[in-house]
């Protein structure tokens, strides 16, 4: 085998993997081609890679999209000398050696070239544009012993692994299995069990902390719920997991909110889906939108110690300016909610609460500069 076509990937086992890819090596075993449907981001392809590396079988890679024609499934440009080169694609070489072809997003691929996947599979027939044909070991024309300059063989350890993405919103993909489907080996590839996610993020990150990693799976798996009741248009998946905890493991100085703020970033115009966000990360101890640094400061209150009271001055008011009324106006200070502005014989609520002064000296008492907790000694006559 050529060792270069091999794929060698990052791969640790965990449970559920590891179940899947038993179920795809008993399909191999029977002779089958593979199909694995599911979401972005849920692993198709670390276990289609996985598989032939233990198997140390060689691939040859290729990925459709709307644009595919079927001369670009059978012939791949080359630019050489200055000249563009037509060669054979990964389809073709795939045949002629032996190999096993990724088609990655076949999902997105055109009717037509649909048509001629189904052929091959089905019919073991394929015509190519410059008149050659391959045909199969069961094909009436290799049964018969016939031969040609233009009549080539498959090669009997040729394999297709499919990868297609679920249809309809939001990948807008084909029904790639209402029409190939029994052409495979399918398999429906999800999101690992919180167990096996929480294994996999270990593996990523090893010296996270365990409660992070639970929160961080808690969170995705109701933004997971809300997808499938129709409340998010995106299923989040284990590989948005997997990003956040590696750039945690690779820059632990950076908090936990804006790390996961990149992930969000696509909904954070549209508010109603970034409450629904928020709320689960919250609802799990990540609050998101404040700069965290540590994880106990993202999951539980911290006692801060109050800075020291400033006097800012003293206010005597004569009996003759006691019948004045105006509103009390409060402003936000950025301190904790346990400061407050003592008064005598004054008492303020969240509410505008009527105080008898004079409205000159309003601004006086609450001036909009006030930055930390004030102790305004208020005398009355």
């Amino acid at each position: 085998a050529n060792e270069a076509l091999v794929p060698e990937v990052v791969f640790f086992d965990i449970a559920k993997h590891t179940h899947w890819l038993a179920a795809m090596l008993k399909d191999w075993g029977l002779g089958e081609h593979l199909l694995l449907v599911g979401n972005q981001g849920v692993g198709k392809n670390k276990l289609a890679d996985r598989l032939l590396q233990l198997l140390r079988r060689e691939r040859e890679y290729i990925q459709l999209h709307r644009d595919s024609t079927v001369q670009s499934l059978t012939l791949s440009p080359s630019l050489e000398g200055g000249v563009v080169v037509w060669s054979d694609s990964p389809l073709v070489l795939a045949m002629t050696h032996g190999r096993v072809l990724m088609v990655d997003e076949a999902d997105k691929a055109p009717t037509e070239v649909v048509c001629v996947l189904k052929a091959l599979l089905h019919d073991q027939d394929i015509l190519l544009s410059d008149g050659r044909r391959f045909v199969g070991e069961g094909h009436p024309a290799a049964a018969s012993g016939a031969s040609g300059v233009n009549l080539q063989r498959i090669h009997p350890n040729f394999r297709v692994i499919a990868l297609a993405n679920r249809p309809g919103f939001p990948f807008l993909g084909n029904d790639f299995f209402g029409e190939m489907g029994d052409a495979f080996a399918c398999h429906c590839v999800d999101n690992p069990d919180p167990v096996s996610e929480r294994q996999l993020l270990r593996a990523y990150a090893p010296s996270l902390p365990e409660d992070l990693i639970r929160r961080l799976t808690s969170a995705l798996g109701e933004l997971r719920k809300l997808n499938d009741e129709g409340q998010l248009a995106y299923p989040y998946s284990t590989r948005e997991l997997v990003n956040v905890v590696r750039h945690i493991e690779a820059f632990p100085e950076d908090p936990v909110s804006q790390v996961l703020e990149n992930v969000l970033a696509f909904d954070a115009f549209d508010e109603a889906t970034q409450t629904l966000l928020y709320g689960c990360f919250f609802r799990a101890g990540l609050p998101v939108g404040q700069h965290i640094r540590h994880l106990a400061r993202a999951t539980a209150p911290v006692a801060a110690p109050l800075p020291d009271a400033l006097v800012w001055g003293s206010l005597h008011l004569a009996p003759s300016v006691r019948g004045v009324e105006c509103l009390v106006r409060s402003h936000p200070a950025t301190v904790p909610p346990a400061s407050a502005v003592s008064a005598r014989r004054a008492a303020t609520t969240e509410a505008a609460e009527k105080l008898q002064v004079s409205k000159r000296n309003l601004d006086t008492i609450y001036p909009s500069s006030m930055s930390g907790p004030v102790l305004f000694s208020l005398a009355l006559s």
